[in-house]
């Protein structure tokens, strides 16, 4: 499926969160028609940016006493070591595990994720919200 599929598939309702999946999925988009030498270090951006968000995630999380919290961590760091794992079969050579990735595993993930848990995230971020 295309990216662009994607893209319009990872809507949260909270415009701040959709602002943050839309810059990875740009980056994957980038990096997924780049050629390998570049790769490595387009996929070390990447990492950043997902490393980013999670962080974004985590705190307004704290910041209202979000109930799912650990099982909210518990998946990003899960996906977190598989893409760590991406980046050392990457630095071996094997780009091609890297563009499997960054073509299926994490946007297939990031579309499960977004709506489930990101979705349950941004109506309790708006309930916040509006409760202040």
């Amino acid at each position: 499926m295309s990216f662009h599929f994607w893209l319009s598939k990872i809507s949260s309702g909270a415009t701040y969160m959709d602002a943050l999946h839309h810059d990875v999925m740009v980056a994957l988009m980038r990096l997924s028609t780049g050629v390998d030498r570049e790769f490595r270090e387009g996929y070390d951006t990447l990492l950043h940016k997902v490393e980013r968000i999670f962080r974004a995630e985590e705190r307004w999380m704290e910041e209202i006493g979000f109930p799912e919290l650990k099982h909210h961590r518990e998946q990003h760091a899960s996906i977190l070591s598989d893409l760590l794992h991406g980046r050392a079969r990457i630095a071996g050579g094997d780009t091609q595990f890297g563009r499997h990735i960054i073509e299926n595993l994490l946007p297939e993930w990031l579309l499960l994720h977004s709506s489930t848990m990101d979705s349950a995230l941004a109506r309790e971020l708006r309930v916040a919200t509006l409760a202040h």
